[in-house]
């Protein structure tokens, strides 16, 4: 497979995929890099009314990101560990580099501009052919990662079911462990990361949230996470799937998170474009925003996710018992438009669903499975959500049970009337639950009238679009 081709100066990555005899061009353009900012001291404003987000805090009945102490983020950072970024490189150094993920520094980090994960510094942007061209397959320095080779060595008429095995995967893996360590950048404890103005954004990156406490999120753009180095599981469903590394946000083992006003998509490699290998997508993205790994005390709230697959994963696997009494995650006000799946897909946790609105793509080539995904021992609380689905989608399509017995849902609306979608999934045929969530959510500042949820919404979610709260 070949990874790169020539670059032309453009924002943002293009994916363009050719499906030829058995054979995949997948061509990756650099671009340009943003221009050399530095770091400084100053006391930023992030939006155009003069407001600093950059100190702002959680509300004290926010989601359940305001229990347990509360989310303040990076807001008591001292002057000289405030920074205002331009670049990759400066935000991983602002973030405390390589030490990132134990620092406990608070500290404010603003955002300025577009910012790739993809960007070597000096004008260079690397390309995955870069990352292949480091490994040699066998040993032999003079062969390197080929994708042509690895779908050809692992293509199931020739391979079989058997996981992939053997040189050409361990090259990809060695290749995939050089991609990590330039876009992957840890985030540690008290840490808020702001963007400034309406154009903050940060492209091909996984900003992963592990092993920390207090962090915030806020008027950024999150978008292309692009994994050049794909997996295949045969195993993964009927027919196999191809699996990606990196979402755009991740929160691993983390407490008390606030992600609010971003933006979260797939940039230039949106899912429509990506061709299909052993009959399914080539997939190189993960979630959008994944919360995983017994974190806690998380709220989401007012954001846009926007035309992906697998969008938010709350909980990662079906048997992990430190799960338990975690994944207290509330999610409200947010706009999903154009989403396959996971809106959000819950494990374990108690999640408090609310004043959300959904959209079904006109044309989802066939992207849409479902919206709500309870799964084991989750409890699900969903409560004046507003949807709009295309002609021919029922509304007992919106839910799905994965093993959840408990499930409580108030208030919905679908395509501008009243509906149970609970009822209308039971009616079709869904696997019962056997009682309600089993508690009531006590961290909400307010629950609007469903009626009002996609005027609201469409106002004040996502990034650029910060507004005074409504009183």
């Amino acid at each position: 497979m070949h990874l790169d081709a020539p670059s032309r100066p453009r924002r943002g990555a293009r994916l363009a995929a050719v499906v030829a005899a058995g054979t995949v061009a997948l061509t990756t353009l650099a671009v340009a890099p943003a221009h050399a900012g530095g770091r400084g001291d100053e006391h930023r404003p992030s939006h155009r009314d003069g407001r600093d987000l950059g100190r702002e805090v959680l509300g004290p009945r926010d989601g359940w990101a305001a229990a347990n102490g509360g989310t303040t983020g990076g807001s008591t950072a001292d002057a000289a560990h405030v920074f205002t970024v331009e670049t990759w490189a400066e935000l991983r150094a602002a973030l405390g580099g390589t030490g990132a993920r134990t620092d406990t520094t608070p500290r404010i980090v603003y955002v300025k501009g577009e910012i790739d994960a993809f960007d070597a510094g000096e004008g260079r942007r690397l390309t995955c052919e870069d990352f292949a061209s480091q490994v040699p397959v066998g040993g032999d320095p003079s062969v390197t990662f080929s994708m042509d080779d690895y779908i050809a060595a692992y293509d199931p008429a020739v391979w079989g079911t058997a996981d992939p095995a053997g040189p050409l995967e361990d090259a990809r893996v060695a290749a995939a462990a050089l991609q990590a360590k330039q876009t992957q950048q840890h985030v540690g404890s008290n840490v808020t990361i702001v963007g400034l103005g309406d154009d903050a954004r940060i492209v091909g990156a996984n900003i992963r949230v592990r092993d920390a406490r207090n962090v915030i999120l806020r008027n950024l753009t999150f978008s292309d996470a692009y994994d050049c180095f794909p997996q295949w599981d045969p195993t993964d469903g009927e027919t196999g799937n191809w699996n990606s590394a990196y979402d755009n946000v991740s929160v691993w083992t983390s407490t008390n998170v606030w992600v609010a006003n971003s933006t979260f998509d797939d940039g230039d490699h949106p899912h429509e474009s990506l061709p299909e290998v052993f009959g399914r997508p080539f997939e190189v993205h993960d979630g959008l925003l994944d919360i995983t790994h017994s974190s806690n005390y998380v709220t989401v709230s007012y954001n846009r996710f926007l035309n992906h697959d697998k969008t938010m994963l709350i909980g990662s696997s079906n048997n992990r018992p430190a799960d338990v009494g975690t994944l207290k995650v509330t999610i409200h006000h947010n706009l999903w438009e154009g989403v396959g799946q996971r809106a959000p897909r819950v494990r374990y946790g108690q999640v408090h669903v609310y004043n959300n609105l959904y959209v079904q793509a006109e044309d989802d080539d066939d992207l849409f499975q479902y919206y709500w995904g309870p799964g084991t021992e989750s409890s699900l609380y969903v409560e004046n959500n507003a949807f709009t689905l295309q002609k021919g989608t029922p509304a007992s399509a919106i839910l799905t049970n994965w093993g959840a017995t408990r499930f409580t849902e108030k208030g919905t609306w679908v395509n501008g009337r009243p509906v149970s979608v609970l009822d209308a999934f039971l009616a079709a045929g869904g696997a019962p639950f056997g009682s309600d969530a089993g508690w009531t959510p006590t961290y909400v500042e307010r629950v609007d009238p469903t009626n009002r949820v996609a005027s609201i919404v469409r106002k004040e979610a996502g990034a650029g679009r910060y507004v005074e709260r409504r009183s």
